[in-house]
């Protein structure tokens, strides 16, 4: 479908844009990672279709820890603490 396919150019083109990716050469004996793309429907009051959501997420449960990785690092925090951190600050 169109709708689809002009979703999924969009995210990768905001993939690209944000520069999320670096390619780089697999090391010796490492699995490449897959990835799948998942899709929703954004519905409006009315049971309409709002707009189509299409997002390209990791294939992270095919890995084994010990094997494929060591240690996973990612910081992630909630907006509220990042404004209480300004404020702190200002």
């Amino acid at each position: 479908d169109e709708k689809w396919r002009t979703t999924m150019d969009e995210e990768f083109g905001a993939i690209e844009r944000n520069k999320t990716w670096e390619l780089t050469n697999l090391p010796e004996g490492a699995r490449p990672i897959g990835v799948k793309w998942v899709y929703k429907k954004k519905m409006n009051a009315e049971g309409e279709v709002e707009r189509y959501k299409a997002r390209l997420v990791v294939k992270g449960y095919r890995q084994k820890e010990g094997i494929d990785y060591d240690e996973v690092f990612a910081l992630v925090m909630r907006m509220e603490s990042i404004r209480l951190l300004i404020s702190l600050a200002a």
